[in-house]
């Protein structure tokens, strides 16, 4: 549990105040959709706005990278240098995209650094008693070391490393796990988000990857259990598949009746959840638009979609949201 113990460790200088904003922590490296980039780029814009931008001045000098990922390996370090690489990353993947990248390799090839994430992930899930009684530091431990998935899965090389060997895999069951801890929500976003990631670009073996590992189940738990934040993750990453020809192909076979049913099912019940109580959530609509559109570009979806559209869209509920 070394991975996960408090360390007695002097702190890092200029260590950024927590908890972050969890809305750009988990949707900062997904591109939204057109048609709503509007309104997430203004979105993103106010709440940046009057917000301090940390500055991890110490992260500058030269190999500050390297060590910090060294000190991952001593337990004495490890908590400090994890708090400081996951803020260095999440402040740096705008501003110096490709030395962001670069840190992807850096992680991913670093000896024993894998192993490392993989254990704090793993000793997580699979303790009972820390799922159940997650407190605050905890869970940033846990979300510090997803941030740096979330670099490994921003690198198209060491994306493809993850998945071939399967450790995106691990992140599956943080998703699905439900937790009555309101801190939980951010920990399933954030893990969320890594998958998301590994989606969005629509290569082939992501998305083959993707439904051979029922990714499509954790959208459908997201988008069922979730709170907004994760909707829209689960949503993106549905569009992210719908958006491919192998996805919409393999999804809309007869064979696959069943996923067709909980795809509607799914996207008709957040309508008129939406529609009955009046809370219109215009990116989680968006979203949900853009799914029907694109399963109307086949045939065989265009049928199930005239059959199954959520009533709310054609009656006008949200008339003046489509307008605007």
């Amino acid at each position: 549990m070394a991975a996960l113990g408090h360390s007695n460790s002097k702190e890092f200088p200029n260590l950024p105040e927590e908890p972050w904003d969890w809305e750009e922590i988990s949707l900062n490296l997904l591109r939204p959709s057109d048609i709503y980039s509007g309104l997430f780029c203004i979105s993103l814009a106010q709440r940046n706005s009057g917000r301090k931008r940390h500055r991890l001045r110490w992260m500058v000098k030269p190999r500050a990278v390297p060590q910090l990922i060294l000190k991952l390996q001593d337990p004495t370090e490890r908590e400090s240098a994890l708090r400081m690489l996951s803020s260095y990353l999440f402040e740096k993947r705008e501003e110096e995209p490709e030395n962001y990248y670069m840190v992807g390799l850096l992680l991913y090839y670093s000896c024993g650094t894998m192993t490392l994430l993989i254990q704090v992930q793993s000793l997580t899930q699979f303790s009972e008693h820390l799922m159940v009684f997650l407190r605050k530091e905890a869970a940033m431990r846990l979300i510090n070391a997803i941030i740096l998935f979330q670099c490994i899965a921003a690198n198209k090389l060491t994306r493809q490393k993850i998945v071939s060997f399967q450790m995106a895999n691990l992140l599956v069951p943080l998703v699905m796990h439900q937790s009555p801890l309101k801190v939980y929500d951010n920990v399933r976003a954030v893990a969320l988000s890594v998958i998301g990631i590994i989606c969005q670009d629509r290569e082939l073996e992501m998305i083959d990857w993707a439904i051979q590992s029922d990714i499509l189940e954790v959208c459908w738990l997201s988008i069922e259990t979730g709170n907004e934040l994760t909707k829209v993750v689960g949503l993106h990453i549905l569009e992210s598949i719908l958006q491919t020809n192998f996805g919409r192909s393999w999804l809309l076979t007869e064979s696959n009746s069943s996923q067709q049913d909980k795809l509607l099912k799914t996207l008709g019940t957040l309508v008129k959840i939406m529609a009955a109580y009046g809370s219109c959530l215009p990116r989680l609509l968006f979203h949900i638009i853009r799914c029907y559109i694109l399963l109307c570009r086949e045939s065989r979806g265009y049928d199930i979609v005239k059959e199954a559209v959520a009533s709310p869209l054609l009656d006008g509920t949200f008339s003046n949201i489509l307008k605007a």
